[in-house]
């Protein structure tokens, strides 16, 4: 379990007190990762799955969550349960 500076719906960090809230990031991190473009990241250049564009292009189900497997990996969650039963639109990712 990771923990982080936490942010809202609109991706604005949580304050409370005057200060930012931390607490657990994973979710948070999957989020990232799964819409994030590769390349935003400047520490980790390869990292992001730029879902958006996955959807564009002509995949099966297999190859699309191979690939988010991977990027999930990159940044250390290992073997993630990635639910395509409701389609892309119900995408589910259990770490």
């Amino acid at each position: 379990m990771r923990n982080d500076i936490l942010i809202n719906e609109n991706y604005e960090p949580l304050i409370r007190n005057g200060d930012f809230v931390i607490g657990e990031s994973d979710r948070q991190h999957v989020i990232d990762i799964t819409f994030a473009h590769p390349g935003e990241y400047k520490r980790a250049p390869m990292l992001g799955f730029a879902a958006v564009l996955q959807l564009k292009k002509n995949r099966n189900d297999n190859q699309f969550k191979r690939d988010l497997n991977i990027q999930l990996e990159y940044d250390g969650y290992n073997n993630p349960d990635i639910d395509l039963t409701g389609g892309y639109e119900n995408l589910k990712i259990n770490i």
